[in-house]
């Protein structure tokens, strides 16, 4: 006789025959009923496992690995020169952003949220199959807001457009999705970001023996923090794409953690691009906690 089988509670039997991997016995399968929850339990368990199965993958599938200009030296964290306001003529935070100039560049945006669909199921749902099915649900929604961020900051890098010459991404990185997941995936990004600021390149350093270049940047407009000097530190290998030169116009961004940026972005037209999304995200963004 299959465990646990009794007449008057064919669901929780046939459930724990499922799970248990046992067959049937005789009496189990003389009765219709029985029979016919073991086959419901049989269709929920499988589709339960599926949906573990896919839970585990995205924790154990590894990340992308970035270019090795984007590696994190939290001891060398960007260090303002000077404890000062930003420059007379820096822009406000809320400024609105200027039409797009030309000039060629280069850059790397945050992703849009990914989104999961599973299939639905027409046939009834037995009581405790549904109560499985609504945890695993719960698990997975869990991790989507747990690990979202970490798509932003690990692989979420996408190239420049057709017309804007080289990025320090992968160039098959796609560029951010218009609608709420775009905006969704910015103001995360900016949530768990430690420096976004826009300035000039003042002077480029190439520290011997490192691989590093120490950039200097002469800041005009911060976007976070909302103020700091108006002189910044921040170290670069010398390998990265595109490489920064003293007098160049760059959108910096570092995250939380690490010391070199893993967004800059070159060239009038693109600076005013993500300039806008950037604008337009701070205030959701301040609402964001970063894992």
């Amino acid at each position: 006789m299959t465990a646990g089988y009794d007449k008057d509670g064919h669901d929780e039997a046939a459930l724990m025959a499922v799970i248990t991997g046992e067959a049937p016995g005789d009496d189990a399968l003389a009765d219709d009923a029985f029979m016919t929850a073991y086959r419901s339990a049989t269709d929920d368990v499988a589709l339960l496992r599926e949906q573990l199965g896919l839970i585990g993958r995205a924790l154990t599938e590894p990340g992308r690995t970035a270019e090795p200009g984007l590696a994190a030296d939290p001891e060398q964290a960007a260090v303002p020169e000077q404890a000062a306001v930003p420059e007379q003529g820096a822009d406000p935070e809320g400024a609105a952003a200027p039409e797009p100039g030309g000039g060629a560049g280069a850059s790397v945006t945050p992703p849009a949220a990914h989104r999961t669909r599973s299939r639905a199921r027409s046939r009834s749902r037995r009581p405790l199959a549904v109560a499985l099915k609504g945890l695993v649900a719960a698990v997975g929604a869990g991790l989507v807001i747990g690990t979202g961020w970490l798509v932003v900051q690990s692989d979420g890098l996408s190239a420049g457009d057709d017309q804007g010459g080289s990025s320090a991404a992968d160039s098959s990185a796609s560029r951010p999705q218009a609608g709420e997941g775009a905006k969704l995936g910015h103001a995360g990004y900016l949530a768990c970001a430690r420096i976004v600021v826009e300035g000039t390149v003042a002077g480029v350093e190439t520290l011997p023996g490192t691989g590093q270049d120490r950039i200097t940047l002469d800041v005009t407009r911060y976007y976070k923090p909302d103020k700091g000097g108006k002189r910044i530190t921040f170290p670069m290998e010398t390998g990265v794409e595109p490489r920064l030169r003293a007098g160049d116009h760059v959108l910096v961004g570092i995250p939380g953690g690490q010391a070199e940026p893993d967004m800059w972005t070159t060239g009038e037209k693109e600076i005013a691009r993500d300039r806008a999304w950037i604008t337009e995200a701070l205030p959701a963004s301040r609402t964001f906690p970063c894992p």
